[in-house]
């Protein structure tokens, strides 16, 4: 038998706002690769997908660690 917790408002919300900081540093990664790319910035555009892909892949382990634990 499992014991069930529910979860809190507040923590809840916290998940909510977490999430939605972290769609917008990865919105914010591509907006600014686009920019540098377009400004022919090649060093900040290469840093700005690193970091996209860095927040993407640690969000994939994240996901995967979630549903596992």
């Amino acid at each position: 038998m499992h014991n069930v917790i529910m979860a809190s408002a507040a923590s809840t919300a916290a998940l909510t706002v977490g999430l939605a900081v972290y769609a917008a540093l990865i919105f914010a990664g591509i907006a600014v690769a686009i920019y540098d790319v377009r400004r022919h910035r090649r060093g900040r555009a290469i840093a700005a997908t690193v970091m996209v892909g860095m927040l993407t892949l640690a969000g994939l382990v994240i996901a995967i660690f979630s549903s596992v634990a």
